[in-house]
């Protein structure tokens, strides 16, 4: 699957209206047959529609990087079920687990500083993304058991709604990455 896709159109001023419509039909799920091509937003991770007035046509630029591939059984029901004992037990790479942490744990530090709780599929990451992390051995081994209870009682203040108790947590998450990342990076 391709990095980004991208959808470059020029249209009457007056069309933008009906166009737009038709990229929130396709967010929904329901392109038609003649606008099969807006199937690419679908499910996407991050999308750009830049629009322009140029000469009198109206230039649309629709940008969408999809979710990665590796998409949970939750998110796609119709995939194959392996059963635990049959799946490849080998871990992803250390450097793709913490990329994937940095960007789930930027929504969380965003969120809890804007006073409001992270979306729960966020914390779900989050905390099976770090509970496979403190599995890797000379990456900072000494802090994983500071760092799953700075976890823990961010899952816990998530769980309770209380988001003064998680922004704390959350900051005690940051503070301990902070001084690992500081030695080990």
């Amino acid at each position: 699957m391709s990095k980004k896709s991208k959808i470059e159109k020029y249209i009457q001023p007056g069309e933008l209206p009906a166009f737009l419509r038709k990229i929130a039909d396709a967010l929904e799920g329901e392109a038609s047959a003649d606008d099969a091509y807006l199937v690419m937003i679908e499910g996407f991770k991050k999308l750009k529609i830049n629009i322009r007035n140029e000469y009198g046509h109206t230039a649309v630029k629709v940008t969408a990087k999809p979710m990665s591939v590796s998409m949970t059984e939750k998110e796609c029901p119709e995939a194959e079920i392996i059963a635990p004992e049959a799946q490849d037990s080998s871990k992803p790479k250390f450097k793709s687990l913490k990329k994937n942490m940095k960007a789930s744990f930027k929504i969380i530090f965003k969120s809890v500083h804007a006073g409001t709780l992270p979306p729960p599929e966020v914390v779900e990451e989050f905390m099976a993304d770090s509970k496979l992390m403190v599995s890797f051995e000379g990456y900072g081994d000494e802090y994983y058991d500071e760092y799953m209870a700075a976890c823990y009682k961010f899952q816990q203040a998530c769980n309770d709604s209380d988001v003064e108790s998680a922004h704390k947590a959350c900051d005690e998450i940051n503070s301990i990455t902070a001084h690992c990342h500081s030695r080990y990076k």
